[in-house]
């Protein structure tokens, strides 16, 4: 199997979890939009990709987006796939959160487990990010005629597995575009 699966969890099959979900354009070019004054401003391609951001749960019924930004060169995402956690009765709805409860993630490794061999290629997460991927440049080639790369091959994912995670996760990106200077994704 080749070495680029390698670094995802052996212990978890990625058919189910919360994860935080890192994209880059090809090149880290900024084809998404400008951010001006801690305001974003997308680009035609950049509208595409929240259409197809705001649209993944109606295409898979196992998916909940729960918070989204897209940003010049990268887009982050936390997702829910084939998982539906209960909220404590005091789950309260933040800026562009759609849910934040008091028991997030919870996601442990099991100690004992076989681990999984197959580096997750096929699994649900994988499935779902690559159809988006594959959808929002499907639809930038038929509405804006272009044929340039949109994507970096990867992905990066982080499995949310507590509360504390889930909530500085959920900060950063409400605060992405007002901290974009100091983004580790940011070029002028």
């Amino acid at each position: 199997m080749s070495e680029r699966h390698r670094f995802r969890a052996e212990w978890h099959d990625y058919n189910g979890g919360i994860y935080f979900i890192t994209i880059c354009t090809a090149l880290r070019q900024p084809l998404l939009g400008r951010i001006s004054c801690s305001s974003f401003y997308p680009t035609e391609l950049g509208k595409i990709v929240d259409e197809h951001i705001n649209s993944l749960p109606s295409h898979y019924h196992n998916v909940e987006v729960w918070n989204y930004v897209v940003m010049p060169n990268h887009i982050h995402l936390v997702i829910s796939v084939g998982t539906r956690l209960i909220a404590s009765a005091e789950a309260t709805v933040t800026n562009a959160t759609k849910v934040a409860a008091t028991s997030m993630g919870c996601l442990k490794g099991p100690r004992h487990a076989e681990p999984v061999s197959d580096f997750h290629h096929n699994s649900s997460l994988a499935t779902i990010i690559g159809a988006f991927k594959a959808g929002v440049t499907r639809t930038a080639r038929t509405r804006l005629i272009a044929s340039l790369p949109v994507w970096q091959s990867r992905y990066y994912e982080h499995i949310i597995r507590n509360q504390w995670s889930f909530d500085n996760i959920m900060n950063y990106i409400d605060n992405n575009v007002a901290d974009w200077a100091g983004d580790c994704f940011y070029e002028k």
